[in-house]
């Protein structure tokens, strides 16, 4: 069954079967096989499709045939699929030799399913490009057409998905993958028929109706997805994009709105229209104007504004992800350098706050009176089973494995962060836009950053993108009011950034709901207590919240510095290795 996928999409099937061994090679005959074909021994049933996918793919006959012969498969492929890629969503980015082999199963799977597609959609563009068809002809032509159209849609709902896919798995495109996916949206541009609703010629129910949707679809998914969101914002953004494709508009001339463009002989994703080299030619031109303004709205309208999905999944870490990249140059500016080194980290803010504060649990860097409330354990597991990043107020929670540091390879350096290679066991807080602490050797202080990306490298290995954040960071609380007498503090960072004439001072608070622009907190600063004004959110991930703030009182601003220098003086050369011990 595992074949090479190296150059499945640009080389066309040899047709070289004259029946089906497992069925008649007819409808009927298929749609009685997949009848009796069991879906609860996913392992047989896995191996009984995928070869009848490559059946159906080199029989001689009609593609009209060959494409009835697929839609019959269609919607039990789809179950199994779904079955085989619940076992890499949400897992260890590093896993077990079993798991491999489900997640190169689904990936052949997908990528066989959409080659019919393809396959039937370029053959039947030959055909009507080639043949003279008599006026006695007209419906075996009109047949071709439909069968064109409809296969060149379902091609492009196949690519999506299996860029989805390799987004779960932080895996790259196989080679071919866009470029297919542009010559069949240019295909269908020239032929006009990019704008014909499927679900009229075909009297379906699909959510996206056109092909220039569902290739909207595709490049969202791609722009969106820059290595740097977690599988559960990965799957929002998928459910997301059905009502946000709508609103990208895809045209062969460019605009000043057009902001990504598209060279449909290259094999590589949509770029950010800037100055391109002469050998860059593009004929697509893209313009998400309308998504950023339906984005900006959904800030300041009832929730009645939004859709189901988005209700459901466009958190305030996905809104500030996706508003970030449509209005900002996302182009790498930093070079990179070849550096080596060793770098020791470790993960999540509450980890960050104990080591900070030199290895105290968290409730005795508060000084109260015992008169504390800490999350309780209901919350905590429902956290847990959520996958909602936990941040536990009791230090007594973070366990020894919690709490390690571990030393990772640096294979280069730019202006802002390092990129360095992780083998072996991936630990729970590994994920995009988990804070980090970083130090490349136990003699400097600490530094606060963040995962920025994630990708698969070699065989059981991952590249990471770390970005430095802060290098001066000083453990604090966070708190906000829910009830009358009840304290439920947060860990929390103060991050002091020198710029040309003075220092401004912002805070780290958890990624929880709890904090939210334009919202009054209270800041607790050994046995001081303020409160202040969260203005602008700086970052916002699932993680944590990097806040700009305003005291309520400027006169407490002496207690903000006194305490900033007084964490200075002590944190400085602190051996922080010693609070394992």
């Amino acid at each position: 069954m595992f074949m090479s996928t190296s150059d499945i999409f640009q080389t066309p099937t040899e047709l070289k079967l004259d029946k089906l061994s497992f069925c008649p090679s007819n409808a009927k005959g298929l749609q009685e096989w997949v009848s009796n074909l069991s879906i609860l021994q996913l392992g047989n049933s896995s191996k009984e499709l995928f070869n009848a996918l490559l059946e159906i793919s080199e029989l001689k006959c009609p593609e009209m045939l060959r494409f009835d012969l697929i839609q019959i498969l269609h919607p039990t492929l789809d179950n199994v699929l779904g079955s085989l890629e619940k076992h890499f969503f949400n897992q260890g980015l590093i896993t077990s030799d079993r798991n491999d082999q489900i997640i190169e199963l689904a990936m052949l799977l997908r990528s066989h399913f959409t080659k019919i597609y393809i396959d039937i959609s370029k053959r039947c563009n030959t055909q009507l490009s080639l043949q003279k068809f008599s006026l006695f002809a007209f419906n075996q032509k009109k047949s071709l057409q439909t069968a064109r159209i409809a296969s060149t849609y379902y091609a492009l709902q196949q690519l999506a998905l299996l860029l989805y896919q390799q987004h779960l798995l932080y895996s790259t495109p196989l080679f071919g993958q866009w470029l297919v996916a542009h010559q069949l949206l240019d295909c269908a541009m020239r032929h006009n028929s990019h704008q014909t609703n499927i679900n009229q010629l075909l009297n379906t129910q699909h959510p996206l109706q056109t092909i220039t949707q569902v290739y909207a679809q595709l490049i969202l998914l791609d722009i969106f997805n820059t290595h740097q969101i977690r599988p559960s914002e990965m799957q929002g953004l998928y459910l997301c994009s059905f009502d946000w494709a709508k609103l990208v508009h895809i045209l062969p001339k460019e605009t000043t709105l057009s902001r990504y463009i598209v060279d449909i002989n290259k094999d590589c994703p949509p770029t950010f229209n800037n100055d391109q080299s002469s050998l860059y030619k593009p004929t697509i031109y893209i313009s998400t104007q309308n998504l950023l303004d339906h984005l900006c709205d959904t800030q300041s309208k009832k929730s009645g504004y939004l859709s189901r999905n988005e209700k459901l999944f466009l958190t305030p870490a996905l809104h500030f992800h996706i508003h970030t990249l449509l209005t900002t140059n996302t182009e790498r500016r930093d070079e990179r350098y070849e550096y080596s080194a060793q770098l020791n980290l470790c993960f999540s803010l509450s980890v960050a706050h104990f080591y900070l504060s030199k290895g105290k649990n968290f409730h005795e860097t508060l000084d109260l009176d015992n008169n504390y409330q800490f999350q309780n354990e209901s919350s905590l597991i429902n956290s847990m089973n959520s996958n909602i990043p936990l941040e536990v107020s009791s230090a007594k929670l973070l366990d020894r494995e919690a709490k390690q540091i571990y030393s990772t390879e640096v294979l280069d350096i730019s202006v802002n962060g390092y990129r360095i290679k992780w083998t072996g066991i991936t630990p729970p807080h590994l994920k995009t836009g988990e804070f980090i602490l970083i130090q490349e050797n136990s003699r400097d202080s600490w530094r606060g950053g963040v995962i920025r990306w994630i990708k698969q490298s070699t065989e059981k290995s991952l590249e990471l993108g770390l970005e430095v954040l802060a290098q001066d960071l000083f453990p604090c609380a966070a708190m906000v009011k829910t009830e009358r007498n009840s304290n439920n503090y947060q860990p929390a960072l103060l991050v002091q950034s020198s710029a040309l004439e003075s220092d401004s001072v912002t805070l780290i608070v958890s990624g929880s709901h709890l904090f939210r622009e334009k919202q009054t907190i209270h800041l607790r600063l050994g046995k001081d207590e303020l409160k202040i004004y969260l203005t602008k959110a700086q970052l916002i991930t699932q993680s944590f919240i990097h806040f700009e703030f305003e005291l309520l009182n400027d006169q407490q601003q002496s207690l903000v510095q006194n305490f900033i220098n007084k964490q200075t003086n002590e944190i400085k050369n602190q051996d922080l290795w010693e609070a394992l011990k």
